[in-house]
């Protein structure tokens, strides 16, 4: 049966054959990892991958993709909806602080752990990078 550190460790293993850095956060309830990207359209984007005790699931979040001023709330409103309709394996939000992040969820066939969550990063990064680009159109467009 599949454990929670052993999921870790399987994406870690993953990480690690394709010569990716990250670092477990250590402070965290759930056995997880941060991974930090600089991107084409993103100078800085962490993604963050949680494993569930359950050994079967994990959640996966980015931090700040971007900020939006107050009086650009309901423009970012609609570019993330936008945004949510597109892309089907990321749910874009817009926080109480303002930021626009994304998040997911995903079952984890034992087997191929490591890769399906590799194959969920670079997902993540990829759509983060081209979204960001409708954002700023989105939010800064009069």
């Amino acid at each position: 049966m599949a454990t929670a550190k052993g999921n870790l460790i399987a994406f870690e293993t993953a990480l690690d054959q394709r010569e990716i850095k990250y670092r477990e956060q250590e402070n965290s309830k759930l056995p997880s990892v941060r991974i930090g990207y600089s991107l084409e359209n993103i100078s800085h984007l962490d993604v963050f991958f949680w494993f569930d005790e359950d050994g079967t699931t994990c959640h996966y979040a980015t931090g700040v993709i971007a900020h939006v001023p107050e009086n650009k709330t309901d423009a970012a409103l609609r570019a993330v909806n936008d945004l949510n309709v597109k892309y089907r394996w990321l749910a874009f939000f817009l926080d109480g602080d303002n930021d626009i992040l994304a998040n997911g969820d995903a079952i984890l066939p034992s087997n191929v752990v490591g890769d399906t969550c590799h194959e969920l990063l670079q997902r993540t990064i990829n759509i983060c990078d081209e979204a960001y680009t409708h954002l700023m159109k989105c939010i800064w467009a009069d």
